[in-house]
């Protein structure tokens, strides 16, 4: 049934019309408005998740302290290290560590070759390689830590290889 012109009735749930109250719009009745929860519930979220972030970044972090200090604490004096090749070999090829853990080295070096490398901080490994030319012969490669030798081995013959290497704060 059709209102009569004019007539409207309060219909809830029709369009145009409000079902929860009053137009918002249509004046300044506060009474019965209510922002919506929504928002505080989300930004509770943001805040929940930004602690737990930073509560996790601050543990990472304390344990990258701790070990820090751990290998700071294991960190010892300058070593220094004596890399010697001898031999019969006439030219021969060597690599060894330097003393920023690099690899360094020369090519048909005469022996007997020497090289004192001084190592600081945590990095105490340390490594030779001497290796003969076609020509062969004997070689023998030596590290050493003031008069203790750390490593030591020899070969003989063409292209033959003697590789040394060890830890230079251990002892």
């Amino acid at each position: 049934m059709a209102d009569p012109p004019g007539e409207q009735r309060y219909r809830p749930g029709r369009p145009g019309e409000y079902a929860g109250g009053p137009d918002p719009l249509a004046g300044s009745s506060s009474a019965h408005y209510r922002p919506s929860s929504r928002g505080a519930r989300w930004s509770w979220a943001v805040g929940g998740v930004t602690l737990l972030v930073l509560c996790l970044v601050g543990g990472c972090l304390a344990v990258v302290a701790g070990v820090s200090d751990e290998v700071g604490d294991r960190s010892g004096p300058a070593v220094t290290v004596t890399y010697r090749v001898e031999g019969t070999g006439d030219d021969v090829s060597i690599t060894y560590l330097d003393n920023d853990l690099g690899m360094a080295g020369e090519t048909a070096a005469a022996l007997p070759w020497r090289r004192e490398v001084t190592i600081d901080g945590f990095g105490t490994m340390v490594s030779l390689t001497a290796i003969n030319d076609a020509d062969g012969g004997e070689v023998t490669c030596r590290i050493l830590v003031g008069d203790r030798i750390v490593s030591e081995q020899t070969s003989t013959g063409p292209y033959a290889s003697a590789g040394c290497s060890g830890d230079a704060g251990a002892g």
